[in-house]
């Protein structure tokens, strides 16, 4: 990114004017700071409420959006994205919002060093060990096809916990372009840092961001530049015309790293290191041997600090990342490459496939314990070549191996994704996925999140199998597939399933995980048998021992998620919700539960997004519908309500389904539609026991009146049945409604409060049931939403949420 200037005074630009501290642009993000100006645009640190976290966002001017930066914008997130790297800022999504474009970024809590050199002069073992992490971000660009032609301190940030971040690929181009000469009208880049190459308008390479490593090495050891001059262009134009001097000599710069700057600093590019890789393995060589020779190991003032005061200033604080902590990876990993799509389709609509490839690495790369091949490592595998798994596995250097073809007809899209194994040349994986082009960004986003997270799971499976026996296996997916359908009772239930293969295979962690999750669900069901075991304390245990055996899991956090609601423990809950999603940020289940969880927390719009992306990351989740119906209609929203629930039965295909017949009954009682009743309570009977609560429930509806003993004694023989907290509160929550649709007031309230004293946190339901507006009126209701609402704040505090 370019150097910026904070200026918030000035009210001549209109990218400062659109977006205002305090406010929320494109509805979505909350705006905390300008970070600074840049030549194309602002930068502001923001919270994406969507995601729930701390990122950078990118605004271009009004004045400067032409075709050719509206260009740049676009190549700086398509190139950014192939490089995937702790040394190269991560850039997320393009957008805009009226008129205006805005990127995201990664947020880096810290300075850029540009801002560092203003007030101190690194000790040689620092130097070293920035200059080793940029050589290492380079070589990640470099692999990914990506050569970046702005290196300089002003886009570089030094990130508080020591980690150094390459950003702005703004002016960035691929190898493989057709123009990656500088001949586009003017000079690209910053010119106090660019190599004789980019002056003299020649074609460039790597070893061009090498000579603009070298100068700021040169720039950290001795204070200034090579080649100084009056003004930064005449200090670039000197090195076309001056030769190099002899740095060995000079007394400024240690005598150990005058080799390195030599060679990097040469007029010819063929005369420097030929890879930046050869440059970082060059530096951490040096660095071991700064260890030992005695030079400082304390940052000293910066000679230039008068003179770059006010230039100090500039990036202070300049940032592009998560400020919630990185989840810690695995040292190696499992290695994975995706191979380029092939494509059959309108050859002018190639570059879809090619996103396609570019977001699944993406959003591979976010995930923990595995390492992604940048698309440049496999630019070199497209339509024609040998794509034989064990010989491009080989030559690559990973397991396994995504290979897919897009094809495109008209408006429609089919993709298929396959899983291979390098060492056996097998499929482990594959699906299919159809799709509409209605926008190319989106079918890309959406298509490249559900394959990841189908290889995600699988990949999970496949690398902690170990010597699991085959029949461990088979339990396993047995239990995985019954817990779809909620069967997790019984001696061939998911958690008799579950149980068989720890006791075959106790080191198998996704079973571990899936086991927590089981007995949980089983805790939650009512207990209809006297002799059934004490799921609370069984539960407990299974979770600590997935905490313990199988912490790397996004699974098994969502298991502490769920244990930590049913408990009431909310605050846990969230956090462990927000680990979940840093281990694995496109786990559907984690979406649907956190989504339903800020639903009830009247936290709407994030709840809605997150169950949305539940839904297109795994249309299994359709159920979630349900909880997005239910909104609607405690806001008087019918017509939404009615379109939800459309939605719903079209995407499943079912008329009749437990979950959706009950809302329907509980609408009709709010709105005192007997027709509705009496439809929803005919759909019950036809499909649940005498002792099913919903069953209990809509009988307490159905009848024009009800004596409050009536309604008490049902009460009670469901409440025999019900040992989960969370359950509890539910049934409390359907006899409150129950009690007063029927005008026992007195009752309503004693539910109510029964309810708000175990786990409620269904803040929204509280302050918008149209059968609780009487009870709202009470003196000792706001006492009540009181403590509702202190559950409610948990989540509402957690980085996830707001």
């Amino acid at each position: 990114m370019a150097d910026t200037e904070v200026d918030e005074a000035d009210g001549r630009s209109g990218a400062r004017q659109a977006v205002a501290t305090g406010s929320v642009f494109a509805e979505r993000y909350a705006v905390e700071e300008l970070l600074g100006r840049g030549g194309m645009g602002s930068v502001y640190r923001v919270r994406d409420h969507e995601v729930g976290e701390i990122v950078a966002l990118k605004l271009l001017d009004a004045l400067s959006a032409t075709p050719e930066t509206v260009e740049r914008f676009r190549r700086e997130v398509r190139l950014a994205r192939r490089v995937t790297h702790r040394n190269a800022a991560r850039t997320y999504d393009l957008g805009e919002h009226e008129g205006w474009r805005f990127l995201t970024m990664e947020y880096v809590e810290g300075e850029s060093l540009h801002t560092y050199l203003g007030h101190s002069r690194p000790s040689l073992r620092r130097a070293l060990d920035i200059t080793r992490q940029l050589a290492e971000g380079l070589a990640a660009a470099h692999a990914a096809g990506v050569v970046h032609r702005d290196l300089k301190p002003a886009n570089v940030l030094i990130e508080s916990g020591g980690r150094v971040v390459i950003t702005d690929f703004g002016i960035a181009r691929a190898f493989q372009d057709v123009d990656t000469s500088i001949q586009t009208g003017g000079l690209l880049g910053t010119p106090a840092y660019m190599s004789p190459e980019q002056i003299a308008g020649e074609r460039i390479d790597a070893r061009t961001d090498i000579y603009s490593l070298a100068l700021i090495f040169y720039e950290m050891l001795s204070g200034t530049l090579p080649f100084a001059s009056s003004t930064p262009m005449a200090t670039a134009l000197a090195r076309l015309h001056r030769e190099l001097p002899d740095l060995a000599a000079e007394p400024l710069l240690p005598k150990i790293a005058a080799p390195l700057l030599t060679r990097c600093l040469a007029r010819q590019p063929s005369d420097r290191p030929g890879t930046a890789r050869e440059v970082a393995d060059t530096v951490a060589g040096l660095l071991e041997l700064a260890q030992t020779d005695g030079h400082p190991t304390t940052e000293q003032p910066s000679p230039l600090r008068g003179a770059l005061t006010t230039a100090a200033t500039q990036h202070s604080q300049h940032s592009l990342a998560w400020t919630t902590p990185a989840t810690p990876t695995v040292p190696r990993g499992r290695a994975l490459a995706v191979l380029p799509f092939r494509f059959r389709g309108p050859s002018d609509q190639a570059y879809i496939a090619e996103g396609l490839g570019d977001e699944l690495i993406d959003v591979l790369s976010t995930m923990r314990g595995l390492r992604v091949s940048g698309s440049g490592a496999t630019a070199r595998f497209g339509e024609g070549n040998d794509r034989d798994p064990r010989s491009v596995g080989t030559e690559l250097g990973v397991d396994v191996l995504v290979d897919g073809t897009m094809q495109l007809s008209g408006s429609r899209v089919r993709i298929s994704a396959r899983l291979l194994d390098v060492s056996s040349g097998f499929q482990l994986w594959s699906e299919r996925y159809d799709g509409t082009l209605e926008d190319v960004f989106a079918l890309q986003d959406t298509m490249g999140k559900r394959i990841a997270e189908a290889l995600r799971l699988e990949l999970e499976d496949i690398a902690h199998r170990g010597g699991a026996p085959a029949e461990a296996i088979e339990a396993y997916l047995r239990a995985r597939r019954l817990a779809r359908t909620w069967d997790w009772k019984g001696p061939e239930g998911a958690v008799a399933l579950y149980d068989r293969c720890i006791e075959l295979a106790p080191e198998f962690k996704p079973a571990l995980a899936g086991r927590a999750i089981a007995y949980l669900r089983a805790w939650f069901l009512p207990s209809w048998d006297a002799d059934e075991p004490d799921w609370e304390k069984l539960a407990a245990e299974v979770v600590a021992e997935a905490l313990e055996g199988a912490p790397e899991l996004a699974e098994t956090h969502l298991a502490a998620a769920i244990h930590g609601v049913q408990c009431g423990e909310y605050k846990q809950a969230a956090n462990s919700l927000a680990t979940s999603l840093r281990i694995a940020p496109t786990y559907a289940d984690a979406h649907a539960y956190l989504g339903r969880l800020q639903l009830e927390a009247g936290r709407a719009r994030q709840g809605i997004a997150h169950i949305e992306l539940a839904i297109e990351l795994e249309p299994r989740n359709i159920w979630s519908l349900v909880e997005v119906a239910r909104y609607r209609a405690l806001h008087g929203d019918l017509d939404g309500f009615e379109e939800e629930m459309r939605r719903f039965h079209q995407s499943t295909g079912r008329d009749v389904d437990v979950a959706s017949a009950v809302l329907e009954l509980r609408v009709g009682s709010w709105y005192r539609d007997r027709q509705r009743i009496l439809q929803a309570h005919l759909l019950l009977s036809e499909s649940a026991s005498e002792r099913y609560i919903h069953t209990a429930f809509a009988r307490m509806l159905v009848h024009d009146e009800l004596a409050e003993e009536d309604l008490r004694e049902t009460l009670d023989r469901i409440l025999t049945w019900a040992r989960n907290p969370r359950f509890v509160s539910m049934v409390c929550q359907l006899a409150a409604e129950a009690a007063q649709h029927h005008g026992h007031e007195g009752l309503a309230f004693e539910c109510l409060q029964r309810a708000a004293e175990t786990v409620l946190i269904d803040l929204d339901w509280l302050d918008y049931c149209p059968l609780l507006e009487p009870l709202r009126k009470r003196l000792t209701f706001e006492g009540l939403r009181a403590l509702v609402r202190g559950r409610a704040e948990a989540i509402w505090s957690t980085p996830i949420d707001d």
